[in-house]
């Protein structure tokens, strides 16, 4: 049976000799099977998906699957992302970004894990995860294993793809509606009249002294 944590013994993390019981311990750069085995418990993360889609009320209702069909829109998976993606933009990435950096730094932790204290713990398999997800890699940490690195891969492609989407998202929110432009259109021709109307008063008034101190030369 496959534990979701990976499990060392002294004869799984040592190499002993039968000749002059010399105990040579394995490479660093690659990690136990268990480990590796382990992460697989993370694919069962689908079931989340699924529970999520069968109690939408998008997928429930037959009204939007039927609207949906005679569009040619497929009611799965991908669509509903879409949709509370727009729905609520930040309660969904920072749910997402928090599930990742949870499991991340757990399998950072985990590929890493050995029997001796030369191991990354979970603290610091959280600062690698920070670095490495926002592609900054300051070197103080790395991965030692083939599997450290090729989860250390995965997170750097997830954050990069993490940061367009609340580049996206950020340029969404920043853009007036139609309702929004319509009301600073309003203010802006509010404001025009108004200047409009201060300066004809200052040329009616101009134009008056004008006309006084030309009446006033005329009489003199």
């Amino acid at each position: 049976m496959l534990c979701s944590f990976p499990r060392h013994s002294n004869a799984s993390s040592e190499d002993i000799s039968s000749d002059d019981f010399t105990i040579t311990p394995y490479s660093l750069s690659y990690a136990s099977v268990d480990a590796a085995l382990g992460l697989r418990i993370f694919l069962r993360l689908y079931l989340l998906w699924r529970f999520i889609m069968f109690h939408s009320h998008l997928f429930r209702d037959t009204s939007s699957r039927s609207v949906g069909y005679l569009n040619r829109v497929s009611i799965d998976y991908f669509f509903l992302t879409k949709t509370y993606l727009e729905q609520w933009p930040v309660v969904y990435l920072t749910t997402f970004c928090i599930i990742v950096f949870l499991i991340g730094s757990w399998s950072l932790h985990a590929c890493s894990y050995s029997s001796t204290n030369e191991h990354l713990t979970m603290q610091n398999a959280m600062w690698l995860f920070i670095i490495t997800f926002t592609t900054v890699g300051y070197g103080d940490f790395t991965p030692s294993t083939y599997c450290g690195r090729t989860i250390a891969a995965i997170i750097a492609l997830v954050g990069v793809l993490s940061t367009a989407l609340l580049i996206s998202v950020l340029a969404q929110k920043l853009v007036m509606n139609r309702w929004e432009k319509y009301v600073n259109n309003f203010v802006l021709n509010v404001e025009l009249a108004k200047e409009c109307k201060l300066n004809a008063a200052n040329m009616i008034k101009f134009a008056l002294k004008v006309w006084c101190m030309k009446k006033k030369n005329v009489s003199a």
